[in-house]
């Protein structure tokens, strides 16, 4: 009997939450004994509500996440926060509660999320022999219901947030969103990388963070980023890497 053990290994089945969990608590054991702090203690605690259930997101990019939306906040940046790419809400929930923590005005930025809600697309010759390989239907499937969930959880309020289920090539363009402040992109596959980044850059603010969690970990989106730059003529961007393997930021430039 042939085993798929990359397939049994992600968050869809027991065998991946468990060691995603374990990975979680060994990560925040190292965030405490880096920083101990009354923030890294409360940053600890909000991961454990969030993971394994509500994201598979690796725990420094989720703090990553979160500080971006602090820094937003503190720098008065316009704009709503957009993520592609949803699962269960997890680390959208997380950059909610970032934003709502912070008094920076009577009215809270909106949080787009837009999810297929049956899984991961299948991968491309773009994104390379094993992605393919491995692939299979209802990967990363979300639920809408654990999204709401979530939020709940976290204190954000649901009126904030706006789900939109469907492929990204029906639902990214008609979307009604005017400018971003913060876009994370948790799409994995070049053609849904490339997609957010045509639809979305420009509605980027001036100083707005664009956070890629699978640069580094999947060819695609590397190369969706690098053809993106290459098409519109972008070569003055500073990538910030979150983990040796994984996650990625900038800020985009002022003009």
């Amino acid at each position: 009997m042939n085993i798929n053990w990359p397939k049994l290994l992600t968050a869809d089945f027991a065998l991946g939450k468990i060691l995603n969990l374990r990975k979680a608590f060994a990560d925040n054991v190292s965030l405490l004994i880096r920083e101990p702090t009354c923030e890294s203690l409360q940053l600890a605690k909000l991961i454990l509500k969030v993971k394994p259930q509500y994201t598979m997101v690796s725990n420094k990019n989720l703090i990553t996440l979160y500080r971006l939306v602090q820094r937003a906040d503190k720098l008065g940046l316009p704009g709503d926060i957009v993520e592609c790419g949803v699962w269960n809400g997890g680390s959208a929930a997380v950059m909610g509660l970032a934003d709502v923590q912070h008094t920076r005005s009577k009215k809270d930025r909106l949080v787009w999320l837009f999810d297929s809600f049956q899984g991961l697309p299948a991968p491309t010759e773009k994104d390379g022999k094993l992605e393919r390989k491995h692939y299979f239907q209802g990967w990363c499937k979300g639920d809408v219901n654990k999204v709401k969930r979530i939020f709940a959880k976290l204190g954000v309020p649901l009126d904030l947030i706006k789900i939109v289920p469907g492929w990204f090539e029906n639902t990214l363009r008609t979307a009604p969103v005017d400018r971003v402040a913060i876009l994370h992109i948790d799409a994995d596959w070049y053609e849904s990388v490339k997609l957010v980044l045509d639809v979305f850059y420009d509605k980027v603010v001036p100083g707005g963070f664009v956070i890629l969690n699978d640069y580094g970990a999947w060819p695609g989106c590397n190369q969706a980023l690098a053809d993106f730059f290459t098409e519109h003529g972008i070569n003055d961007i500073v990538m910030s890497q979150v983990e040796p393997s994984t996650g990625a930021y900038f800020q985009k430039p002022h003009q």
